[in-house]
């Protein structure tokens, strides 16, 4: 029984490291100030992960796949702007937030991932299907 329970454990701890939550920042000075120091691009995303059906499945078949997350870790420093479901209050910092770089990098789409330099310069508006790891990780790459 002993035996099971420490191969059972054994088993589990590489899985942990995918289980793990990926690092987002919802706060835009520190985002390009950890930007900054750790010499990385920025990949802003607006979604609605609550109530906006491609927004969730850009969660679940690209942000939440050990390959981008750690594409993500190495590369990028990423910005979190949420949109909530329901009732949302327009002077809101995340309502705020989300006019300002909708209108900044002009996009209307949710979701949409944005690739600026570490200054918040845009580099490109990411294209097509967010919910194609593949397609995702290639526009990063080529970024």
């Amino acid at each position: 029984m002993k035996q099971t329970l420490t191969l059972l454990l054994l088993l589990a701890i590489p899985l942990l490291g995918f289980a793990q939550e990926i690092k987002m920042i919802k706060d835009w000075s520190q985002a390009k100030e950890q930007a900054e120091k750790e010499n990385k691009k920025i990949l802003i995303i607006l979604t609605g992960s609550e109530w906006c059906a491609p927004c969730k499945k850009m969660d679940k078949n690209v942000l939440a796949t050990p390959e981008f997350k750690q594409y993500a870790e190495e590369h990028l420093i990423l910005f979190l702007v949420d949109l909530p479901g329901g009732g949302l209050v327009m002077n809101s910092q995340v309502y705020q937030d989300y006019m300002r770089f909708k209108k900044e990098y002009q996009t209307d789409a949710l979701p949409s991932l944005i690739l600026v330099d570490k200054t918040g310069g845009k580099i490109k508006t990411l294209t097509g299907r967010m919910f194609n790891l593949e397609n995702v990780l290639s526009q990063l790459k080529e970024g």
